[in-house]
């Protein structure tokens, strides 16, 4: 270890007047409460980012293709032979989105009735249908309670079908589980009053959902400019943009919030330099070189660095632990979508936010290091 290492650590463990002591303990706590405060709110943006983007990813397509003017096609069978035989498709599921309004004895609720292929078999004449967990709380209803559906058999024609509960489901986001009610096409047949299906849409699911804009583009040169294909991040682009910029904010303030705890550091080595100058004098006719102060300093500035970094991202990888533990961020289903939200800490980025806090501290240790460079031991003494 260099003699300019030991030296700092001495100061850094010498008891100090109560000013720099003071400013010292203010200076770590600033740090780590930023770092701290940095890794909550990442891993909070992180985890609602994820949790929506899975929720949405596990009930929604990949890749949705319908036609220009939301019409049936005509041609399912080959349309959906032409679009299994690209490499990253995965699951082809014709299917129907259509508005509608379910009632049970004196409640009704708009609802979105989706086909669904299901290898259900209905051994009854009844209609089956599954509901969402929040519309079924909202009508009051269970397995095996009989409701109503109003579908719109044309422009001008309701449709009234009697229906029986054969599930409840639950996907996680309110606006899903509180307006989806899916049926399998021989239930839909049955509420419609017709001998066969005819999709609306289809719902493409992929291997790899972040090449989805690639196979979208696929399949845009093998339907041609006759129907319109939608992937998932253009779908839900203003979503995940506006839970980006969030992110990225919150990033900006509370590194400038670090950076202003960070001048402390500053402070501190500028009162420990004053209080330390006849040290600085009798080194300096010891022989010790500018370089070598510089680095006494500069190593002291580090290790108050280091300290605030250290206890912060400890404090905030355990505050993560214990929000996910006690599930301490509990939402508003009606507002948010999701219940719950977890703490997500990511790797790569607390590396990214030590080195960005590492690097605000080296730039508060500049001043007050050149500062000591340029202290003249003969001035000192005779000030003695």
């Amino acid at each position: 270890m260099s003699f300019e290492l030991k030296l700092a650590w001495r100061y850094f463990r010498t008891r100090r007047k109560n000013l720099v002591r003071f400013t010292s303990m203010v200076a770590i706590l600033g740090i780590a409460a930023g770092v701290a405060s940095l890794i909550v709110a990442q891993a909070i943006a992180k985890g609602f980012s994820d949790e929506m983007q899975d929720k949405v990813l596990s009930n929604t397509s990949h890749i949705t293709i319908f036609n220009e003017g939301n019409t049936n096609f005509s041609n399912s069978q080959i349309v959906k032979r032409s679009l299994e035989k690209i490499e990253n498709v995965q699951k082809v599921e014709p299917t129907t989105y259509e508005s509608s309004v379910i009632s049970s004895e004196d409640i009704s609720a708009y609802a979105v009735l989706r086909v669904q292929s299901s290898s259900f078999k209905n051994q009854k004449n009844s209609i089956q249908v599954s509901l969402g967990k929040e519309l079924a709380k909202k009508l009051n209803l269970k397995i095996g309670d009989e409701a109503e559906i109003l579908t719109l058999e044309n422009e001008e024609t309701p449709k009234n079908s009697k229906v029986f509960i054969k599930d409840v489901f639950e996907t996680g986001l309110y606006e899903y589980d509180s307006t989806w009610i899916f049926a399998d096409e021989a239930n839909y047949l049955k509420i419609k009053e017709l001998q066969s299906f005819s999709p609306r849409v289809f719902s493409v699911s992929v291997k790899d959902i972040y090449r989805a804009n690639e196979t979208a583009e696929e399949i845009r040169k093998v339907l041609g400019n006759d129907f319109k294909v939608l992937d998932w991040q253009e779908a839900n682009k203003p979503l995940f943009a506006a839970l980006s910029l969030e992110r990225k904010v919150a990033f900006s303030i509370i590194l400038l919030i670090i950076f202003i705890a960070s001048l402390n550091i500053t402070t501190t080595l500028s009162l420990l330099i004053n209080e330390r100058k006849t040290d600085i004098a009798v080194l300096r006719t010891c022989g010790a070189k500018t370089r070598n102060l510089v680095s006494i300093f500069l190593f002291e500035g580090i290790i108050l660095s280091l300290a605030g970094i250290i206890i912060g991202v400890t404090l905030g990888i355990v505050v993560c632990v214990l929000g996910n533990y006690f599930e301490v961020i509990s939402l508003s289903k009606e507002v948010y979508s999701l219940s719950y939200i977890p703490f997500k800490p990511d790797f790569l980025n607390i590396l990214l936010m030590v080195s960005l806090t590492f690097l605000l501290c080296l730039l508060a240790i500049i001043y007050p290091v050149l500062k000591a460079s340029k202290i003249k031991p003969l001035e000192i003494f005779r000030q003695r």
